[in-house]
């Protein structure tokens, strides 16, 4: 692998759990949540995630390189991958073209919002698996687990999202973080009326 460019300097862009390679693309997010383990500390696994610079297509296929086995590559670090759509459209078409790896991307859900328009359109047939950060079963309590900026729009975006990413991509999740005070109940009873799978995640706060 060459070595790495100077504008991400030491974090890593691109780290493996199991059979899965995550790529850490932006430290930026459209929501503030409570339980994000990047207001404590920026390391995972060993991997320090705290990006100096955003890198570039060309640092993120360098980092990739060519795992042999590898079952799905993971748009997910310490930020929201889809406030840099274009970048990600470009690296998933790649990796499709190059090694037909399986694309997942771990978001938010704020894209159309942040964007203005549909975007989900845009990774038909790029992405195999889009999961969708619930949180919560109601727009109050998203607003205080998030902090969401966009207030009681910024849920009910995130349903409207879940519904259009099943358009347009053959796998939906929605996941909800075990926050105290979060009903895990609703939220599987809302992500099953809007067509999505339930991920649960421990919450570690």
């Amino acid at each position: 692998m060459p070595e790495q460019l100077n504008p991400a300097k030491s974090a890593t862009i691109a780290y493996q759990i199991g059979n899965s390679l995550y790529l850490n693309i932006t430290n930026r997010c459209s929501n503030r949540c409570t339980f994000c383990p990047k207001f404590t500390e920026y390391r995972l696994h060993g991997n320090d995630l705290l990006l100096e610079s955003e890198p570039t297509f060309e640092e993120v296929m360098a980092a990739v390189g060519d795992p042999a086995e590898i079952d799905e590559v993971v748009f997910c670090g310490f930020g929201e991958s889809l406030l840099r759509l274009d970048l990600v459209i470009l690296v998933a078409w790649e990796l499709k073209r190059l090694h037909d790896y399986r694309i997942r991307i771990n978001t938010d859900g704020q894209a159309n919002l942040v964007h203005g328009r549909n975007i989900l359109p845009d990774l038909a047939g790029l992405v195999d698996c889009i999961s969708v950060s619930l949180n919560a079963p109601d727009a109050a309590t998203y607003m205080r687990v998030c902090n969401t900026p966009f207030g009681a729009e910024g849920f009910n975006s995130i349903c409207d999202f879940i519904r259009e990413a099943k358009k347009h991509i053959p796998h939906v999740i929605a996941s909800v973080v075990t926050v105290p005070g979060v009903d895990v109940d609703a939220c599987r009873a809302l992500a099953e009326s809007l067509g999505a799978t339930l991920r649960i995640r421990e919450y570690t706060g």
